[in-house]
């Protein structure tokens, strides 16, 4: 007959499983991964930031600094408040040969070896996507949706969008240079050509958070680095996606049937492609600007850049863009998205001052900013950080659970 197990093992053996589970779960946030609430927006909109409501991060420790390129998330100590941690992108090393120097203009980030030999980051159309901000968004139903002007859809999920023309012969007018300085001096019904869709104002520096709320920092600021992705269920034959600046116009001709691209400035045709598709359209069309190229994607398959055809003359730049259909049948629209590219800003009055720019980033160091940088105190403010601060790579949002997501760099 076996003894009866005495409470006082009992309680021994709990307290020891307890131990070791304390012992185990300290040991993985030490060396392996641990959790960090994101307390303000200055990763906004990649990352939710509140003291309370905040996005939780897993951060990966077994990540080695020396990995982390330009352009990656990375959690560091915070330099100037021990026991504080900071989440910020590298924007720039001074370990990466002919890019030890940062500058600020105009919402891009410059990169050179010395300050007299400074160059625009120019980023990869199809890898900048996923850096890409919201700024007007539709999925379905033809109300009113901030930021865009839909006046030429119908239906309630997916649009019905009739075509603007029959043909590219009768539609290539409202694109030349006399009627694009036209809708431009006479804004009271919007720029758009008729039939088309697009934004309904010049696209700024606000953005969409994760939750959907509008920010409106940077809303006095306007943006050239923008574009729109549309989806089609029923592909139509001939799809027109431009790119409307203040001073001029760039335009693709998407021809799914014929599998043929035109690039059109002003109306003037200034490019071809033949067989961009090895296969069937999916009926998605990407195109914007990105530091200082036109692009566009069709599906995720072909890309073409393009040096910006058109030389912006005004001081201040603005940019809409909008989408029509060619053709004898209506096209059915899926979805709707404007986006811009991260921008960045020197922000005089709170940073380390004009007369310091270009900076210079010693051996060993990141200049780290936030993705939304004008609320963000980062190295424009603190200067470059030591990557012996570094702590690991947010790889993941792990709450609350609704916001779980992978974080793509």
């Amino acid at each position: 007959m076996s003894k009866p197990i005495s409470t006082v093992m009992l309680l021994r053996d709990a307290l020891i499983v307890a131990t070791v589970a304390v012992l185990t779960v300290q040991g993985l946030r030490r060396w392996y991964g641990d959790r960090y609430l994101v307390p303000s927006d200055s990763m906004q909109p990649v990352l939710y930031g509140d003291p309370v409501d905040g996005d939780v991060v897993f951060v990966y420790k077994l990540a080695k600094a020396s990995s982390c390129q330009r352009g990656d998330y990375v959690v560091v100590e915070h330099p100037l408040r021990p026991g504080h941690q900071l989440v910020k992108r590298i924007a720039a090393s001074g370990d990466e040969k002919g890019k030890t120097c940062i500058d600020i203009r105009k919402g891009d980030v410059w990169l050179g070896d010395s300050p007299q030999q400074m160059r625009r980051e120019v980023k990869d159309p199809k890898h900048a996507m996923p850096r890409s901000v919201t700024w007007a968004v539709a999925g379905g139903g033809s109300e009113a949706v901030e930021g865009l002007d839909m006046r030429a859809v119908t239906g309630d999920g997916p649009w019905l969008l009739p075509p603007a023309e029959s043909s590219l012969a009768n539609v290539r007018s409202a694109f030349r240079r006399r009627a694009h300085m036209a809708r431009h001096q006479n804004t009271d019904d919007g720029i758009l050509p008729p039939g088309f869709i697009g934004t309904s104002a010049p696209v700024n520096a606000t953005f969409l958070d994760v939750t959907g709320r509008r920010s409106l920092t940077g809303d006095r600021m306007s943006v050239t680095d923008c574009g729109m992705e549309a989806e089609f269920s029923n592909r139509p034959a001939v799809v027109m996606a431009s790119i409307d600046s203040t001073d001029f116009a760039t335009t693709f001709v998407w021809n799914a049937k014929g599998n043929t691209l035109a690039v059109w400035l002003d109306g003037r045709t200034i490019h071809t492609a033949a067989n961009v598709l090895a296969g069937e359209w999916q009926g998605k069309i990407t195109f914007g600007r990105l530091d200082g190229r036109d692009f566009v994607m069709i599906d995720d398959d072909f890309t073409l850049p393009l040096q910006i055809p058109g030389k912006g003359m005004s001081p201040l730049p603005r940019t809409w863009l909008h989408v029509g259909v060619i053709g004898a049948a209506p096209a059915s629209l899926s979805s709707v998205r404007v986006f811009r590219d991260v921008y960045s800003t020197r922000l005089e009055e709170l940073s380390v001052g004009e007369s310091r720019w270009p900076i210079r980033i010693e051996p060993g160091h990141w200049f780290l900013l936030g993705d939304n940088s004008f609320d963000s105190r980062d190295s424009r403010h603190i200067g470059a950080v030591a990557t012996s601060a570094f702590l690991g790579v947010p790889t993941r949002v792990i709450g609350p659970w609704s916001r779980a997501r992978v974080l793509t760099p």
